[in-house]
């Protein structure tokens, strides 16, 4: 099952779910990243095409007089497969809070389920000749949840806090800023090491949450009771969390924009697929983030509900643990790559319902996919000659063991893992598939105990995110891979600020990863979103306005029919 949320095992969307996604970016790369800098904001409405001008925007109307008057009523229930680690969205990844912080907190920008960078807390903003500031006017009406203005103290305080802290996960994103000003509440004014095409889109994705300052300066921001008990700025307020059960939210009654329309949010915590798809079916949850591949046509079938359907770039993949033998030896690597029958997995695993990924970028952000950078082919022969070769022969069925890890909660990774246990298992190689819990999962992976991992993730929303991948040292380099020459192709490709000069430049780091083989790409599953007909406003229903109006997993603009 897969959802507009995962950001690292499965999307950019939480569990399992989540991780597909998210959160999750396509066409938005092509639009933001591959622009000039803009020098202003204007009063056009976003760009939607790669070929579209820089991004603009019109401010508000309601800027000009007062929040706009609520008319609130009903709840939503949810269904969260995770629980979340704390309720503070920044100091660490955690797919489990994620969609719930997206209705707590704003960014100052944020993504559309089309992956256009939208307006949240920044009205407008303006990029210096030399783009090396950026500039953002803030919306003057937002107020966080205790009553206390948002200001740009409560910006300069966040993306600072976020760059200094380096476990962050949106540390290493948005790392070119340096610092920011604050000539007046109203204005931020960031300021960049190197100009940089991806910043933009990074600030609209994930982890990159404004904090309040009032609330967290001077504290540590990982133990703040804040954290427990959040204050965002949001269109929804906190009300209590149940371990193990509920999430509650509340509408804000003072939120500057449009919405909320829903009395209450409820996220139910069900950590198991199957069960939230009955939960859905006896009407006990209105919306679920992704449906297991085995339930798919069910839920299209039933009349009283809709489904969504989505590929994101965030294909399903598995790595290398470069610090363990024999798999510190690319041609191992590569034999490995080509014992993959990737259309099995396919067929098998994801029921048919998605696509072959073989390129080191997903081919889902056209501009940035280098066609030519690509996995090893299937071909069991000659994996079976070139481990011969490389000095591993059979003894007996076996020339050697490694571990896979996998974490529990995505069906369609469990099948593909027990794939690729059968498929290895023909060139002699055995397999001991590991699944854990997801948090365990990353510890052990993160310390090196796997061989093999396989996850998923959301590669956007700009080709910029290689780095968090593959750059030495990064936050989710799990496979411990480096390579200096990789290192500086991404330094240039941020640097560059038009699509024509970053092209070339990515395209060659793509390469790299085609010779190096850190990583296999496997398959891109299709997302599908279920949620109750008596439900408009989804963020993720692109036959309603609101996909384009609010952010990834927002339920600003949701209502739901009597």
């Amino acid at each position: 099952m897969s959802s507009p949320s995962d950001v690292f095992f499965k999307n950019m969307p939480f569990s399992r779910r989540a991780m597909v996604q998210g959160g999750a970016a396509s066409g938005m790369a092509a639009i933001l990243a591959g622009m000039t800098f803009p020098k202003s904001l204007g009063a056009q409405t976003p760009a939607a095409s790669p070929a579209a001008s820089p991004i603009t925007w019109e401010v508000p109307t309601s800027i000009e007089g007062e929040v706009p008057a609520k008319t609130l009523s009903g709840t939503v229930v949810l269904a969260a497969a995770g629980e979340p680690q704390s309720f503070q969205p920044d100091f660490q990844a955690d797919d489990s809070l994620w969609p719930i912080a997206c209705n707590i907190y704003n960014s100052l920008l944020s993504l559309d389920n089309s992956f256009n960078v939208i307006p949240e807390l920044a009205t407008g903003y303006t990029v210096s000749d030399d783009g090396l500031q950026i500039t953002f006017a803030l919306n003057p009406l937002a107020t966080w949840h205790d009553g206390v203005p948002v200001t740009s103290l409560d910006v300069k305080y966040t993306l600072e806090q976020i760059v200094a802290d380096k476990s962050s996960f949106g540390s290493s994103s948005i790392s070119a800023i340096t610092s920011v000003d604050t000539p007046d509440a109203y204005t931020a004014v960031l300021n960049l090491s190197a100009p940089s095409a991806s910043i933009i889109g990074f600030l609209s994705w994930y982890a990159v949450f404004i904090l309040p300052a009032h609330i967290y300066e001077g504290t540590d921001w990982s133990t703040n009771p804040a954290n427990q008990q959040p204050i965002g700025s949001g269109p929804f307020k906190f009300v209590s969390y149940t371990a193990g059960a509920t999430v509650e939210l509340a509408a804000n009654e003072a939120y500057f924009g449009e919405g909320p329309y829903i009395e209450k949010l409820v996220y139910n915590i069900i950590p198991d697929d199957n069960t939230q798809v009955q939960a859905l079916l006896n009407g006990e949850v209105d919306y679920i983030p992704g449906l297991p591949s085995s339930q798919v046509a069910t839920l299209q079938a039933t009349p009283g509900f809709k489904v969504n359907e989505k590929v994101y770039p965030s294909p399903i993949h598995v790595g290398f643990n470069f610090n363990h033998a024999p798999l510190d030896n690319v041609e191992v690597r590569r034999a490995i790559g080509q014992a993959i029958d990737r259309q099995q997995i396919l067929d098998i695993a994801l029921g048919g319902l998605g696509t072959i990924a073989d390129r080191y970028y997903p081919a889902v952000i056209e501009w940035a996919s280098n066609p030519d950078a690509t996995v090893p082919a299937y071909d069991p022969d000659a994996a079976n000659a070139a481990l011969d070769a490389a000095g591993f022969p059979l003894n007996g069925d076996s020339r050697f063991d490694l571990k896979l890890y996998l974490f529990t909660g995505w069906p369609e990774v469990a099948d593909t893992a027990t794939i690729l246990k059968e498929q290895l298992g023909a060139i002699g190689v055995n397999v001991e598939l590991v699944s854990l819990e997801s948090a365990s999962w990353l510890e052990q992976v993160q310390s090196g105990e796997s061989d093999l991992a396989i996850l998923g993730g959301f590669q956007g929303p700009d080709p910029a995110a290689l780095k968090t991948r593959f750059g030495t040292g990064a936050s989710f380099n799990l496979w411990f891979y480096s390579n200096p020459e990789f290192d500086d192709l991404l330094a240039q490709g941020d640097a560059a600020t038009s699509q024509e000069e970053r092209v070339p430049i990515y395209f060659q780091a793509q390469e790299i990863l085609a010779e190096d083989i850190p990583a296999l790409q496997l398959v891109l599953q299709t997302s599908f979103i279920p949620f109750s007909d008596r439900l408009s406003g989804i963020w993720t229903d692109p036959d309603d306005a609101a996909s384009s109006s609010v952010g990834m997993n927002r339920f600003t603009l949701a209502k739901l029919a009597e």
